[in-house]
């Protein structure tokens, strides 16, 4: 066997959720493929490729897809004993394993060569779910420390240090893969503010919903995809909130777009708003970037420290009263706005999808080729 068809087994939740952790995972996938690897995805639903391709264009599908469905539920803890049961007597089969997901890199075994590419927990809690997540967090410090032929990576400098700091480990940054040369930001843009991500209540659109109550100009268009109960039930908030603030007029909810209509309403718009806290990268802030929109973010996470740099490539929010200032300034000032347009369209060719596809090659080789890899 040559070191350019080796088997590779990629675990993950799902794919069918459509947010940024599942645009990673597929382009590992396809990173892998291209360099002629047999890929084996491992998850708890059958991929619905439709679907997928609908939201993401045309993808690299695995060579083989494992399904095994979830037993133990969707906590923290129930998703370790998932993964296990997932895992268990799987990795064996295969020359490296890559998890691309949060819960349950320590149960590929030491002695196998693993690739993590770890989005950390977000432990900026406190009261009960902190102490919730005490136990989960030790166990995983626990077996994270034992395996040794492992690579850890990240997705920002903000995720490297809530990685340390929880469980004492250094990892490599590699940002996500972003299809840049793919938005357009030639078009005559209008005074629209967009949002997009998962409904789910901790992407805090509602927040820009409020702001709206405060701006007199303009429209909002919140693209989102729907994927559980869950995140139906957070649609059905927000629903509520735009009717009872009375901004039906000029905010509007857009569920399950397609890539096309993605791109063709960046690329009409002059603003997009990024209302996470602690949001750990943000692919959809760079491919509104790509598009010529100025970003407002949340004062925290990878989209203020590691994708505008602290407001060098764009603004910067901590609650809806500055939030609907900056958008007010920005809707209001054409020239502000034209400048860190240009600002942001060349700051976002630093997360091109290439660099990301060259980092996950030369990391698996790394792990193969090495008899024991520190973290």
């Amino acid at each position: 066997m040559g070191i350019s068809n080796m088997d590779i087994l990629v675990a993950h939740p799902s794919l069918n959720a459509g947010g940024g952790s599942e645009r990673l995972c597929l382009a590992i996938i396809e990173s892998l493929k291209e360099k002629g690897h047999n890929v084996t995805l491992a998850t708890f639903e059958k991929t619905i490729w439709k679907d997928i391709e609908n939201l993401f264009g045309t993808v690299f599908k695995p060579d083989v897809e494992i399904v095994k469905p979830r037993f133990f539920g969707y906590s923290a803890y129930g998703e370790l004993l998932n993964f296990h049961k997932l895992l268990s007597g799987l990795y064996k089969s295969y020359d490296v394993v890559i998890v691309s997901c949060t819960s349950p890199w320590f149960y590929c075994p030491a002695a196998k060569k693993t690739v993590i590419y770890m989005i950390p927990p977000v432990y900026h809690v406190n009261g009960l779910k902190r102490a919730y997540l005490i136990p989960y967090v030790s166990i995983q410090r626990t077996f994270l420390k034992k395996a040794k032929n492992k690579i850890i990576l990240t997705n920002s400098l903000f995720s490297s240090k809530v990685v340390e700091s929880i469980y004492s480990l250094k990892c490599k940054v590699l940002y996500p893969p972003v299809n840049t040369e793919d938005f357009n930001s030639s078009l005559k843009k209008e005074d629209l503010v967009v949002s997009v991500g998962r409904f789910n209540s901790f992407k805090k659109f509602e927040l820009l919903i409020k702001a709206f109550t405060h701006i007199e100009n303009g429209k909002c268009i919140i693209i989102g995809s729907v994927y559980n109960y869950t995140s139906f039930r957070y649609l059905k908030k927000l629903r509520q909130l735009i009717n009872k603030l009375k901004v039906n007029d000029r905010v509007v909810l857009t569920i399950n777009s397609s890539l096309h209509t993605l791109k063709n309403v960046l690329s009409k718009a002059k603003i997009y708003v990024h209302c996470a806290f602690f949001e750990h990268f943000g692919i959809s802030v760079v491919e509104a970037m790509a598009s010529g929109c100025v970003p407002i973010v949340h004062r925290s996470g990878g989209p203020y420290i590691d994708i505008i740099k602290y407001g060098k490539y764009g603004f910067s929010f901590a609650n809806v009263n500055e939030l609907a200032h900056k958008i007010k300034l920005l809707l209001g000032n054409e020239n502000l706005f034209r400048e860190f347009s240009k600002k942001a369209l060349e700051r976002s060719k630093n997360f091109r999808r290439e660099f990301f596809k060259k980092g996950i090659t030369e990391t698996v080789m790394e792990t193969y080729n090495c008899d024991e890899v520190i973290s």
